[in-house]
């Protein structure tokens, strides 16, 4: 049986770990730009320069489906695809 992920634990977290990359954005360019942070608990866990390999290895660390990916950018982020990644 699947398991199931618990929406509104994941929105939290999407909408926290956005917060933090947003807030540590300017520690982060121009080294990891164009790459994917995967985040767990307001925490970089690692970066990858791929967002399926990012997503996989949150599968495999978080079987709860409860992190985010989001792309290091300076440029405005869509909460889309990526940031909702775990849902």
């Amino acid at each position: 049986m699947e398991h199931q992920i618990d929406t509104r634990r994941l929105k939290i977290e999407v909408d926290e770990n956005y917060d933090f990359l947003q807030r540590n954005l300017s520690n982060l360019i121009p080294r990891q730009t164009g790459r994917y942070a995967l985040l767990k608990s307001r925490e970089i866990v690692s970066f990858y320069d791929r967002p399926g390999d990012a997503y996989r290895d949150g599968l495999r660390r978080f079987p709860d489906g409860i992190f985010s990916i989001q792309e290091v950018t300076d440029e405005a982020l869509d909460l889309g695809f990526f940031s909702y990644a775990g849902t």
